[in-house]
């Protein structure tokens, strides 16, 4: 039996009172460490035991051979270094020295001992003092085997410890004592809370409490009580569970209660965005556009003074116009100009042009201006190819250019339009006429206004229509099947194709509140809004109804007891705004504007930027990964990743550089193509890296350092083929342009960037994919004039290498113009074909 699952107290008792049997009562440690009372001189230190008796008097037969101590650090009793060495009664020793025990030995026993007590202490002296963990001393039977004849069993053993002299405050005594078994909770079911669950258990615990109650009929006022109860209970628990659900973001269900959640992490929900086109006018007559002219797209036909409501009720597509807009007949069409090529184009990627007009009807452009460059027909009719009509904005006024070749009386201007609107495909100029002359085939519709998908609707009141006495007022604005809009009221006017691009993160409900004497608008939360300002938080949800929160007088201004608020909605918003081009015919009259005659519309351009409102498992989503965006630049990589993300960054590198007098991050900047050349990049990236700088840290924004190639091929051309068709074909294919099939060229700046090496395998790769190539050869040797180095520099083993590497801040290049040779060029030596 193991002494650790013994309780020695009790065990002890019983046998003393019960019994004749002996046993162990304690294992004393003589310590006879020097200058303690009783040390004997010679004696060994903690290596004595005396084993007390319970009765005594010791066997005769009791010696070392039939006495264990286990325990210490090893446990087995074959490697156990604590042996027993003699062990004698008390008295024997005290009589005389028995084998193996000394005098010293003698006059500690005797010491220890009174001479009464000795007959029942069995004295045993140890190898060693062990270590301070715990031991257990073991009588053993006859043999070794058992327990000795006349003892109890779970008495003849006992713990101890060597470690006398370490005193302790706490007891020794181990409290061993069974732990209490916690009570059992009968099985409880939570989830049975609606009625019929409720019911139930009030009907059963009524059959406990009243054992004579045994009607049962619903009509029994006691169990309609519990039934009314039972209602009662189910609907409190359930706006227990819908309250507990909307505390997390993870559980909520209402788009009030997400949206909130989700500002808690920095995330802001969206409610959708109108889209926006770009609207081309034609007038007889010289007019004011109002803002917010409303134009329909409509399929069937509507009465003849049909207003937003009639057009949104028969299913119509209504935008409205966002800015004033003068209309001139002068700016319905102008021809593009040709200078008499009839096969003239602009290309890809144009971003400049020439148009004509009669010089008694100057159109009057000015920088700002919004034109839609469209093919036309022979008609001079815009035509349904859609994928060549561009809407550009011009970035510096016409310049007046001279054609002495042009009809007399007209006058002919260069336009230049931002580098983000420049052309995506070709756009054919003129067309051969009959006579051999060079007809338009393009125009420049000019007279343009930018608008959205949202349609003004007469007013309507809330609900409830007046403000309160007491208490916050949150009224409710029904919209039933016609949902508010979203718009966006920042335009970018740096370029057109900016400008529909509304942010469905910035957009704001297309509704406004009037109480008679001030106008209240939206904004996205009152956190910033001032005691007076009339500003107000509307939140649309799931139900068609969109949810109202004005001031309450600390931040925003409450609405004054008894006011009655009118509000005045635009209805429209979301993906059913993307329609197509040539949609929009329809102008729409309006209390303050009625159509005049000659006046019509369209869309050249597809409608773009519309949005549907995010939705609750997109943000539960979303949101939580919101806050691990960082929005500071620490680190050189910080600093040149915050710069990439502006889209006319194709790359960014940057490094901590030394100015003389402190450190800066000087990062560099590798442009795409289409805004290389636009001052306005730079300053969109310094905007944006100084909100992300730390305090004290100074941002540069340095040019890529050009690295200039010159690449000398020697090209055999196969047979069939001329020598001048196949090099007008690899001039194309490793130019810097678009191609015509809209490919890039090999050395286009969109290919080329920060430490791009130029291999000598995909230059072969490409020049032997054009029709006529035989083979190609390339080297750097001054007798057969190949080249493959860098301009100006001499061969550096780049052959041998396969390839010419660039530094981290290097951009290679072989722009091939003559005008600019410093930007590398690339040549062929042709040899073989037709």
């Amino acid at each position: 039996m193991t002494g650790a699952l013994l309780d020695r107290e009790a065990r002890r008792a019983l046998v003393e009172g019960e019994s004749a049997l002996d046993g162990i009562d304690h294992v004393e440690v003589l310590s006879n460490r020097p200058g303690t009372p009783g040390h004997v001189p010679g004696a060994p230190r903690q290596r004595t035991l005396l084993v007390h008796l319970l009765r005594g008097p010791v066997p005769a037969d009791l010696d070392a051979g039939r006495v264990r101590v286990l325990g210490g650090v090893r446990v087995d009793p074959r490697v156990n270094p604590v042996r027993v060495l003699w062990a004698y009664p008390a008295n024997v020793v005290a009589a005389g020295p028995p084998p193996g025990v000394t005098a010293a030995d003698r006059t500690l026993v005797t010491g220890a001992v009174p001479a009464p007590a000795r007959a029942r202490v069995l004295v045993v002296r140890t190898s060693s003092s062990g270590d301070w963990s715990s031991y257990l001393l073991t009588l053993t039977g006859a043999g070794g085997d058992g327990f000795p004849a006349g003892f109890d069993e779970p008495l003849s053993t006992c713990p101890f410890a060597f470690a006398v002299d370490c005193p302790d405050e706490l007891d020794c005594r181990p409290d061993d004592g069974c732990p209490p078994v916690p009570a059992t909770t009968p099985a409880l079911d939570y989830l049975a809370r609606d009625y019929a669950g409720l019911r139930t258990r009030l009907l059963d615990r009524l059959a406990v409490l009243l054992p004579g109650w045994t009607d049962s009929n619903p009509a029994d006022p006691l169990v309609t009580l519990a039934e009314l109860f039972a209602y009662v209970g189910d609907r409190l628990t359930y706006r227990q569970d819908a309250i507990a659900a909307e505390a997390h973001l993870a559980t909520a269900r209402l788009r009030s209660s997400v949206r909130r959640h989700a500002r808690l992490l920095d995330y802001r929900m969206h409610d959708g965005c109108a889209a926006r086109t770009w609207l081309a006018w034609h007038t007889a007559a010289p007019l004011t556009l109002p803002a917010r002219t409303p134009v329909a797209g409509v399929e069937d036909p509507l009465p003849p003074d049909a207003g937003v409501e009639v057009a949104v009720d028969a299913g119509a597509t209504v935008f409205e116009t966002l800015a004033p807009l003068a209309l001139r007949p002068a700016r319905n069409q102008l021809d593009l100009h040709a200078w008499g090529d009839p096969d003239a184009c602009l290309p890809a990627g144009a971003t400049s042009g020439w148009l004509r007009h009669p010089a008694a009807a100057d159109p009057q452009l000015r920088a700002g201006d919004v034109l839609v460059l469209a093919p036309v027909d022979e008609t001079g009719t815009v035509v349904g190819d859609e994928a060549r009509r561009h809407a550009v904005r011009l970035d510096r006024d016409p310049v007046t250019r001279a054609d002495p070749l042009a009809p007399a009386g007209t006058v002919v201007r260069e336009l230049h339009w931002a580098a983000e609107d420049a052309l995506a495909v070709p756009l054919p100029v003129a067309r051969r006429a009959a006579d051999g002359t060079a007809a338009p085939a393009a125009v420049a519709l000019a007279n343009v206004a930018l608008a959205e998908h949202a349609g003004g609707l007469p007013p309507r009141g809330l609900l409830p229509p007046q403000a309160p006495d007491d208490g916050a007022y949150r009224p409710r604005l029904p919209t039933g099947r016609h949902p508010v809009a979203w718009t966006d009221a920042a335009v970018d006017a740096r370029s057109a194709a900016a400008a529909l691009r509304p942010d469905p993160r910035r957009a704001l409900p297309a509704v406004l509140l009037d109480d008679g004497s001030r106008t209240w608008t939206p904004v996205p939360d009152l956190l910033a809004s001032g005691r007076l300002d009339p500003h107000v938080v509307a939140e649309p949800e799931t139900t068609g109804v969109l949810r109202l929160r004005p001031g309450d007088g600390i931040n925003g201004r409450r609405p004054a007891p008894g006011v009655t608020l009118t509000a005045w909605p635009r209805v429209g918003g979301g993906t059913a705004g993307n329609v197509g081009a040539d949609v929009l015919t329809l102008p729409l009259p309006t209390a303050a504007w009625a159509v005049p005659a000659g006046v019509s519309v369209s869309n050249p351009l597809p409608a773009t930027g519309g949005v549907d409102a995010e939705s609750v498992d997109e943000v539960k989503e979303l949101a939580p990964y919101a806050f691990r965006t960082q929005l500071r630049a620490v680190t050189s990589a910080d600093h040149a990743a915050a710069a990439e993300e502006n889209p006319g960054v194709q790359r960014a590198v940057a490094r901590r550089r030394w100015t003389g007098s402190w450190y800066a991050q000087e990062v560099t900047l590798d442009p795409v193509a289409r805004r290389a050349g636009d001052p306005g990049l730079a300053d969109e990236v310094a905007a944006l890296l100084d909100v992300r700088r730390l305090a004290g840290t100074d941002v540069e924004l340095a040019p890529p350092a050009h690295v200039p190639l010159e690449i000398v091929l020697g090209i055999c051309v196969a047979d069939g083929h001329l020598a001048a068709d196949v090099e007008r074909r690899l001039r194309a294919e490793l130019s810097t342009r678009v191609l015509p099939d809209g490919r890039l060229g090999f050395f286009h700046p969109d290919r080329l960037t920060f430490g791009q090496s130029l291999y000598v395998s995909d230059l072969v790769a490409a020049v032997m994919a054009v029709p006529g190539v035989g083979y190609v050869e390339v080297a750097d040797d001054d007798a057969t004039g190949l080249r493959f180095r860098r301009l100006g520099r001499p061969p550096a083993g780049e052959v041998a290498r396969g390839r010419i590497d660039a530094a981290a801040r290097e951009v290679l290049r072989a722009d091939s113009d003559p005008s600019n040779p410093e930007y590398g060029r690339v040549a062929f030596h042709l040899r073989g074909g037709a």
